[in-house]
């Protein structure tokens, strides 16, 4: 086996995306953002290498990684106030002291231990997987089905929500088909009991893993094995519980999921032996299992057994030799300190407590609704963020997601409230709604979310979600709110330093200290993460001034780390990406070189002496991007970054523009794609063959462009066509959403010669459109002209991506120095090979109407006047279709352009000359002979879809006027079109549709 640099590449970027997707392991995350940006990342990679390729000669080498092992250790369980006989219920979650029960210890190790982990799992370990993949859902790799390895991609494992979720519903799936049988079912979920620190890898058992690996990669030797279990052994010598030290996986390594996956096989399989099950599946320590035609009797049979779940598990577990039950006595000999424990027959260190055992039992005579409400209450977990979030909702359903209340009566009785509990699903939901709606807008400060915030992350509570830190803290950057992040900042350390010993438990001082190291070296980090997106947030002066009074031995409060941290989570790119308001902005040179505000669109209006050479990528970046970069990404970027170089400070008036006019092919789809393939495959896998012909292919499956016509008229209009060949089949009823809004001349006067209004008001409208669109399952959504802020057009573009929906919207006004863009954005979604993506189309408008031309030239400002006039046939699912920018049909021989080569005519508007354009959309359905959509400001009116037909039966949907913004959904038959168009005039029937014009090209007719 030879180690290259390219494997080793190939190993750090799977782990880098494993850390960059994992919200559980900030600090690695900040270790590795480190490792990364340091001056020798090259050569510790190299030497990685020459130790893997030599490693006895290199021994010294990794002694030295050796001597990297320690631990961290975090809190995992804090103990709560025990109630008595008194019933006081409090929402009052603060106290002098938090007592903590139960901690976690992980691994610690330079980065290089980590990569000898996922090299291990590349080359020996994913010869496990088949042991237990069939019923097993954590760490499953993402194998290529032809040669057995794992995928070449970023992807080590396939995602944790995704399988996650699977484990989740199948059972419950198979249970709800057994019972609509009316068949009796149960449910059984159980917990291994601190399953990492009872796996006993003894000599007998590794040398029956290396005997397996071998076998399965036909070797009489294997390298990393070995050198993975000393990586185990140094970890369990200093372990601080003794007694677990040969009972333990390093929770970090990723490969103790793969070790302790195959460890259980044996578990798995004697489970699904005795018991038959209809349903066994596992995801790590949490196993449910569906058995069939069985119930459980209220009648307890044998005094033995003093519950009817102790007789069940007895019955199916215990005299199946699955579990041994054993009863341990806790600190005293009362009753209630008596724990019922069922062991593993073959091995007793596998535990299961009573307390963490589930069983549902459902008979088919019975009512079926809770197991009905239960699966509905996955589906609308599940869909929490499908749809856009609406602020109002946000905020007043506040305390009703993130409080459960518990009632022992009527919900209508105070006193029927026995206790009070924080959710905190709920409460992540809440903040990344609130964060999702905060990027549309820059300093959007929400007081009464604020309060909200502040309010909820206090004392136990704070400590227990200390997962979310790092949100609450990005909400408050994101909102420029500092006073907010201070005063959290301050909770959270007192919060930190009332940690004490629990009298039930054997923590000792020592272990608290560190407990405290931890929370406070995690806090920096949430603090260093949420700041990388906008280094400006914060200064040196402020952070020590604010911090002096912070004398805490176990808080590091020097301003330094902080900043060096942000550093290096912009050089290595595991900050936020998704929270990035413009496209890769954050891979682009000019942040490596300046402090920039990453989540304020804004900025780029603020912008000096701009040079070119700033406004390229980042080759290391790109090389070592942590996740997958769509086409529609590189597709903005690109176009937003054409209009920057194009542009002078001073310009009175343009001679050209470069993305526009002297390209009739629109290469930028060909650039788009350059970058797009170099950074997803020829970057990341230079050691396989990246051939042209691979790169065409490819590009064969997004799109292709075809040159259209071109006027004879020195050439100065034209169209090319623009097939998405993955975008779907051709439906019978496509469904045409128009958007009724109103759309605001003070927005445009804003957008032009200000900033543009991206108010909480006007947020919402948008969503609300967004959603409803989704809500009658449109095909394509239609907006006026000038109708959306050009900074939300990455939040469209990636609606119209998750939902697959083609939108056509207007953009307001780029203004970039004097210059003045007027742009119709279609957006194109396709799907290949599982993902989804966009491509973009933005076109410069080409007659800008007397009114705009007139408001723009008397503020001393320049309308881009393209050399050619371009338009677009496009294909997408089938349908053929062009769109236009309001006064471009005021062109006659603009409007005629697609005679007989469409379907659908789109056109979005800002127009109060109804009657004149009303005027030109049936003219236009009739002499193209085509269906017309148009969508008009709803105060003006005349927002349509329109068909060839006779007078009365034209307009499938018309509307105007209306306080409220709706979106209105009407069908057209395309099919029944063409057919119509295929005929000759003489045998047409017109109670259907119109006579085709003269010189209609029926042989243009697809017929597909």
């Amino acid at each position: 086996m030879r180690f290259t640099r390219e494997k080793i590449d190939l190993a750090y970027r799977k782990f880098k995306s494993y850390v960059y997707y994992d919200n559980f392991s900030l600090l690695l995350r900040q270790e590795l953002a480190a490792f990364e940006s340091a001056d020798n990342f090259d050569k510790r990679l190299d030497d990685l290498v020459i130790f893997l390729n030599s490693p006895v000669d290199n021994n010294d080498y990794f002694e030295n990684l050796l001597k990297s092992i320690n631990y961290d250790i975090a809190p995992k369980k804090f103990g709560r106030p025990k109630r008595n006989e008194d019933l006081i219920i409090s929402n009052n979650f603060t106290d002098k002291n938090y007592e903590l029960e139960k901690v976690n210890y992980f691994f610690k190790g330079d980065i290089e231990i980590y990569l000898i982990s996922i090299v291990w799992i590349l080359e020996e370990g994913y010869t496990l997987h088949k042991d237990y993949s069939k019923d097993n859902f954590a760490y499953f790799l993402e194998l290529n089905s032809e040669n057995g390895k794992v995928e070449e991609g970023l992807r080590l494992f396939k995602p944790y929500f995704e399988q996650y979720q699977k484990w989740r519903d199948t059972g419950i799936d198979i249970a709800k088909n057994i019972l609509e049988k009316d068949i009796d079912v149960v449910i059984i979920s159980v917990d291994i009991k601190e399953y990492y620190y009872n796996i006993n890898f003894d000599i007998d058992l590794i040398n029956k893993l290396e005997r397996t690996i071998r076998e399965r990669l036909n070797s009489d030797r294997i390298l990393l094995t070995p050198y993975l279990f000393r990586i185990h052994d140094k970890f369990s010598s200093i372990f601080p519980e003794k007694e677990k030290r040969n009972f333990i996986l390093p929770i970090g390594l990723l490969s103790s999921g793969i070790l302790a996956n195959w460890y259980l096989k044996d578990f798995d399989t004697l489970i699904k032996t005795e018991l038959s099950p209809a349903y066994y599946g596992r995801y790590v320590d949490d196993i449910q299992i569906v058995l069939s035609n069985t119930k459980i009797s209220k009648e307890i049979s044998n005094k033995k057994f003093k519950s009817s779940l102790e007789q069940f598990m007895d019955k199916f577990f215990v005299q199946r030799k699955i579990f041994n039950s054993n009863i341990i006595e806790r600190n005293d000999k009362k009753e209630e300190n008596i724990d019922l424990i069922y062991s593993f027959s073959k091995n007793e260190k596998i535990r299961i407590q009573k307390d963490k055992i589930a069983v549902y039992s459902f008979e088919s005579k019975e009512s079926k609704s809770v197991l009905d409400m239960f699966k509905k209450k996955i589906e609308q977990n599940s869909s929490a963020f499908w749809f856009l979030p609406n602020e109002d909702d946000i905020s007043n359903d506040f305390d009703e997601s993130v409080y459960e209340l518990t009632y022992s009566d009527t919900i209508n009785k105070l006193r029927s409230v026995v206790d009070i509990k924080q959710s905190k699903y709920g409460a992540s939901i809440f903040l990344a709604k609130k964060i999702k709606v905060s990027l549309l807008s820059d300093s959007s400060k929400d007081e009464k979310t604020t309060e909200q915030i502040l309010t909820f992350f206090k004392g136990i509570v704070n400590l227990e979600f200390s997962s979310m830190w790092e949100k609450v803290l990005t909400y408050f950057v994101i909102t420029n709110d500092k006073e907010a992040f201070w005063s959290f900042l301050k909770e959270t350390l007192s919060s930190i330093d009332k940690i004490k010993n629990s009298s039930e438990t054997k923590l000792n001082g020592d272990t608290i200290k560190k407990v405290k190291k931890y929370l406070g070296e995690y806090l920096i980090n949430c603090c260093s993460l949420s700041l990388a997106l906008n280094p400006n947030f914060i200064n040196a002066n402020t952070w020590e001034n604010r911090c002096s009074n912070y004398n805490f031995s176990w808080f590091y409060k020097d301003f330094t780390l902080i900043d060096k941290s942000v550093k290096d989570y912009i050089f290595s790119n595991l900050l936020r990406n998704s929270l990035v308001v413009v496209p890769l902005l954050n891979y682009l040179e000019i942040v490596s070189s300046n402090k920039v505000n990453l989540v304020n669109y804004n900025f780029l209006r603020t912008l000096d002496n701009l040079s070119l050479e700033s406004l390229k990528f980042n080759e290391h970046k790109l090389k070592y991007a942590p996740r997958f970069i769509y086409y529609y990404e590189f597709n903005i970027n690109k176009f937003l970054f054409h209009l920057l170089e194009n542009n002078a400070p001073n310009d009175s008036y343009l001679l050209e523009v470069n993305g526009f006019q002297d390209n009739f092919k629109q290469t930028i789809y060909d650039e788009v794609f350059d970058d797009f393939y170099n950074v997803n495959y020829q970057l990341r896998n230079n050691h396989i063959n990246n051939s042209t012909s691979n790169k065409e292919t490819l590009k064969q499956n997004y799109f292709e462009l075809i040159d259209g016509y071109r006027s004879c008229n020195e050439k100065k209009l034209g169209y090319n066509k623009l097939l998405i060949p993955n975008s779907g089949q051709l439906d019978p009823e496509f469904k045409v959403a128009v958007a009724n809004i109103k759309v605001n001349s003070d927005n445009i006067y804003k957008s032009l010669f200000s900033t543009s209004n991206t108010d909480k008001k006007r947020r919402k409208e948008l969503i609300d459109v967004l959603n409803d669109a989704e809500k009658v399952k449109a095909d394509v959504l239609l907006l006026p002209e000038v109708s959306v802020p050009a900074r939300w057009l990455p939040v469209i573009v990636d609606e119209s991506r998750r939902k697959q929906r083609m939108i056509i919207i207007g953009l307001e006004h780029i203004r970039i120095n004097n210059i003045c863009y007027n742009l119709l954005a279609t957006c194109l979604p396709f799907e290949h090979n599982g993902i989804k993506d966009v491509i973009v189309n933005l076109r410069l408008k080409n007659h800008y109407s007397p009114g705009e031309t007139k408001l723009i030239l008397s503020k001393g400002k320049v309308i881009p006047t393209p050399k050619i006039s371009l338009y677009n046939l496009f294909v997408w699912k089938g349908i053929y279709f062009s769109n236009y920018n309001c006064y471009e049909l005021a062109n006659i021989e603009h409007r005629a352009l697609f005679k007989s080569k469409v379907d659908l005519l789109f056109a979005s508007e800002y127009n109060n000359d109804v009657n004149y354009f009303s005027n030109i959309v049936e003219t236009v359905s009739r002499d193209v002979h085509c269906y017309f959509v148009q969508a008009n400001s709803s105060d003006f009116g005349d927002s349509r879809i329109t068909a060839p037909k006779k007078t009365e039966e034209k307009d499938i949907l018309r509307l105007k006027g209306g306080e409220n913004n709706v979106v209105l959904l009407g069908k057209i038959d395309v099919k029944k079109l063409r057919e119509f168009q295929k005929t000759r005039v003489f045998g047409q029937d017109t109670n259907s549709f119109k006579n085709t014009p003269p010189d209609f090209n029926h042989d243009d007719i697809h017929l597909t």
